[in-house]
């Protein structure tokens, strides 16, 4: 085995692809050895892609528990009784004061994200509002996930400093009956290409451990090949009282790391964030083993409705598994 990801390593180094078959030979490593192997050959490919510093984003949960999908992993659905906080749309003068602390914390970049499928008219021209003062006020880099968007609409939230969307694909194709019943598969998919073709780069991963087998997950890797995911969320299901995943058995933190090496050799140049659930899923031991392993960043300070490691010891662990820290009083090229 170690020869075979050897051989895919430099491939993958010399600008080629490892293919589906190949990634799920991986899948199935059990032991240490070759699992450490796996890891090794990832940081690798890391270290060539990548920068030294890690990317770190933060975000606002903006508009809370109106939601009318059904997505059984999330307590912002209002199909669930989760005793999530609900709350409208905050003004931008609230957004700015949390983008300030992200700012302040040394987190380069921060999303603004809203819960439910569209924003009606005057949603939108408060978003747009918020964009627009980050944009003044901030020097950081803005993104947003704010359910479909017109073109129009996008051209707006580009020139009010909108460099980024996040719209998660979730788990393959075959598992998402599973998890979702309000939009299909094929919609999401069609949300990335749109994004692409309007210039907006696309950050979209998906949640493991929702009872997808080692396949899905693989699949999900390539089902986001074709849009070159600038940005690659690796959530962990971290279950919910009150939602149809909550007694969700933990997905072994060993299997994780393993995928997140995996997803690294498929996915050469994305920035591979470890976001939500990582904390109760992955433990110190484990978030750093993924760090020497594939990943090259975290989503910190918080998720949309559970809490997060204080950022320093985000930034400790970050500094263990080899990355450079940030400077506090500069925007990162």
């Amino acid at each position: 085995m170690k020869a075979f990801i050897q051989k895919l390593k430099s491939r993958v180094l010399a600008g080629g692809a490892i293919t589906f078959e190949e990634a799920l030979r991986l899948a199935s490593i059990e032991d240490a050895p070759a699992r450490e192997s796996l890891l090794i050959a990832a940081h690798e490919i890391t270290a060539r892609f990548c920068p030294a510093a890690p990317d770190l984003c933060s975000l606002v949960n903006a508009k809370s528990y109106l939601c009318s999908e059904d997505c059984g992993f999330c307590s912002q659905s209002s199909h669930y009784k989760t005793g999530v906080k609900r709350y409208p749309l905050m003004k931008p003068e609230e957004v700015l004061a949390e983008a300030q602390k992200c700012e302040a914390n040394g987190v380069q970049s921060f999303c603004i994200v809203t819960s439910g499928e569209t924003l009606n008219d005057a949603e939108f021209e408060q978003v747009l509002a918020a964009f627009r003062l980050l944009s003044e006020q901030t020097r950081l880099r803005l993104d947003g996930s704010l359910g479909n968007l017109t073109a129009e609409q996008i051209a707006k939230l580009r020139e009010a400093g909108m460099r980024r969307f996040n719209h998660n694909l979730q788990c393959s194709r075959e598992f998402y009956p599973e998890i979702v019943s309000t939009h299909s598969y094929d919609a999401r998919m069609e949300t990335l290409k749109f994004l692409d073709e309007n210039g907006v780069e696309v950050c979209s991963g998906g949640v493991f451990g929702m009872g997808e087998t080692r396949e899905d997950r693989i699949k999900l890797a390539f089902e986001l090949k074709p849009y070159d995911p600038r940005c690659l969320p690796v959530n962990i299901l971290n279950p919910r009282p009150g939602t149809p995943l909550e007694n969700r058995e933990a997905l072994d933190p060993a299997e994780v790391v393993k995928t997140v090496a995996i997803y690294r050799l498929i996915h050469p140049k994305a920035h591979i964030k470890l976001a939500g659930g990582r904390e109760p899923n992955l433990g110190v031991y484990f978030q750093e083993q993924a760090l020497r392993g594939g990943a090259n960043g975290f989503v910190v300070g918080g998720y949309l409705t559970t809490a997060g490691n204080p950022v320093e010891e985000d930034f400790a662990m970050l500094a263990r598994a080899g990355f450079e820290r940030l400077h506090r009083d500069c925007r990162p090229k």
